[in-house]
């Protein structure tokens, strides 16, 4: 029943993906920016991962550090996906509250190096940990390279410019977006693993 229902959810996240681009293409245009279904798919999805974690930080002390680094990590994608929002102040301006972020939780979790460790690595013995890296490949590496402009713009040399630029664009978004949709589905079945502590559970993490 669990393999049924996970191919059901993940597959699910593939026709998320596909039916963002379809309202984009039918109802918005060509265009994939800030407001696109594309981009407040992706917005939305990174903070439901983000509050997933923290609440497990906040109720969970035995995998608190792991979660509160988990949701630092998505804070700064999240943050990054308004890159060019925050343009607007300075070309490149995210960068600085996303190490703000990054400082923060690397100072929490500084005060015990061992047991935030040992959560991490209790993370990936998770049966999710290998879908939320195959969605983080997706979006941090194949969707980049599956977007390089050399590769779109050579594919059709006679083509615009313009033209092959909005194709690019929706193959990376497109593939940023089935990613993301894979990190939230692995982290509400984390959730779901974790939200109720094992017996005899203290703050001590496990062994």
């Amino acid at each position: 029943y669990r393999a049924i229902q996970q191919f059901l959810l993940y597959s699910l996240a593939a026709a998320i993906a596909t039916g963002m681009m379809f309202l984009d293409v039918t109802l918005v245009g060509n265009q994939l920016d800030e407001l696109s279904f594309v981009e407040i798919s992706q917005e939305t999805m990174l903070l439901i991962c983000i509050l997933l974690f923290l609440r497990l930080a906040w109720k969970r002390a035995d995998i608190r550090n792991s979660s509160v680094l988990i949701a630092g990590f998505f804070s700064c994608m999240f943050i990054r996906e308004f890159d060019s929002v925050l343009d607007m102040i300075h070309h490149g301006f995210w960068l600085y509250p996303a190490l703000l972020v990054t400082a923060i939780c690397l100072f929490y979790v500084s005060f015990n190096i061992k047991i935030t460790l040992v959560q991490l690595a209790n993370f990936t013995r998770s049966p999710n940990y290998g879908f939320m890296i195959s969605g983080l490949v997706c979006i941090l590496i194949f969707s980049r390279l599956f977007g390089m402009k050399f590769l779109w713009y050579n594919l059709h040399p006679e083509e615009s410019r313009f033209l092959m630029y909005n194709v690019k664009a929706a193959v990376e978004e497109g593939a940023e977006l089935f990613g993301y949709s894979l990190c939230l589905i692995s982290s509400l079945f984390y959730y779901r693993e974790q939200r109720t502590p094992p017996i005899n559970s203290s703050s001590e993490p496990y062994n």
